[in-house]
């Protein structure tokens, strides 16, 4: 598994950042925050996880992160009191955007993989606007390489490097949060556009929002995105599928990772999840994707618990569709995430 640059260490973002409040320095210290994941998904996808976080008082902040294949690390220096330079860097030197993993009708088909490396480079300002809204602002570069089972005109579309500007914006009005973030109670919502230019001009723009509320032992939430691009082929479509019970919105319950790759779609997603004793919990999920060629609906049935300080996340997920069904797609996924704080 990779991840795309548009998407790489996505779901890490909502960790890093519960990682730098948990992990608040008092004046001359220096904190580092470890952070692993194991994720499974059947038959043969495991994603491992590792994040390593580090602040010190002088506003100094870096992260370095392997998440599959991709290897990324970014560095910030606080300008003022609310804004931030950064610069990131990601490399995938294999299996770039889930190459190795090309669905057909549904199932893997190795005849439509194909190889492919990524570098994602980029700079730029990170401003608190408000307490509840954040916005990023920088520059990008990228360089893919694209294996030859590619046609021809993607191999070309993909022959040079392309430059361009990328921006975020973000919102949240919470209550509280889950451990690592995969739940919140109350409201956050994002979007983020991407422009490139090269031998050809594309670009990419999602919107997302979720939203959540504990009443006693039950905990409701929902979620919805909408994906559009210009110029998007294979390499860089919006991938969309997985049933990890994780806070990215392009995962769709019931199907597989990358199982979709889509230039234009919306997805909406709905969870119940009920506390039955201390930390252990079932959950229900429900995911519905449309876009002009796809009409997807899938469910997902989930325990959770937390075992010494580690989340633990197991269940089985099945796409709404006969087809699909009479052909045992039925997928099973569990996940582990634990971090260790040094001070």
């Amino acid at each position: 598994m990779n991840a795309d640059p548009f998407r790489a260490a996505r779901w890490l973002a909502p960790l890093i950042g519960i990682a730098a409040i948990a992990v608040a320095t008092p004046a001359g210290a220096e904190s580092r925050l470890w952070l692993a994941s194991l994720n499974y998904e059947s038959t043969q996808l495991v994603v491992p996880v590792i994040a390593l976080h580090s602040s010190d008082d002088r506003g100094v902040e870096w992260n370095m992160w392997v998440t599959g294949w991709t290897l990324g690390a970014d560095r910030s220096v606080a300008r003022t009191a609310r804004s931030r330079w950064r610069v990131l860097a990601r490399v995938t030197p294999v299996n770039a955007h889930a190459s190795n993993y090309v669905y057909v009708d549904g199932r893997r088909s190795p005849a439509a993989s194909y190889s492919a490396a990524s570098i994602d480079l980029g700079g730029g300002l990170e401003v608190a606007h408000t307490q509840r809204w954040t916005g990023i602002y920088r520059g990008i570069a990228l360089y893919e390489r694209v294996g030859r089972s590619q046609s021809a005109d993607i191999r070309h579309f993909w022959d040079r490097p392309f430059v361009g500007a990328e921006t975020s914006q973000s919102y949240a009005r919470i209550r509280s949060e889950t451990l690592f973030g995969m739940r919140w109670d109350g409201l956050k919502a994002d979007v983020s556009a991407q422009i490139y230019t090269g031998t050809r001009t594309w670009s990419r723009v999602r919107a997302a929002a979720g939203a959540g509320r504990r009443a006693g032992p039950l905990f409701v939430s929902g979620r919805t995105a909408v994906f559009t691009g210009q110029s998007l082929n294979t390499v860089n479509a919006f991938l969309t599928g997985g049933s990890w019970d994780l806070a990215t919105p392009d995962l769709l319950a019931g199907y597989r990772y990358a199982e979709f790759r889509v230039s234009r779609a919306a997805t909406i997603g709905a969870g119940l999840d009920l506390r039955i004793h201390g930390a252990w919990e079932v959950g229900v999920r429900s995911a519905y994707l449309r876009s002009p060629r796809l009409d997807r609906r899938g469910t997902a049935v989930q325990v959770m618990t937390v075992w010494r300080g580690a989340v633990v996340n197991a269940g089985v997920a099945m796409p709404q569709v006969a087809a699909a069904r009479a052909r045992g797609h039925a997928v099973l996924f569990a996940t582990i995430t634990a971090a260790v704080i040094k001070r």
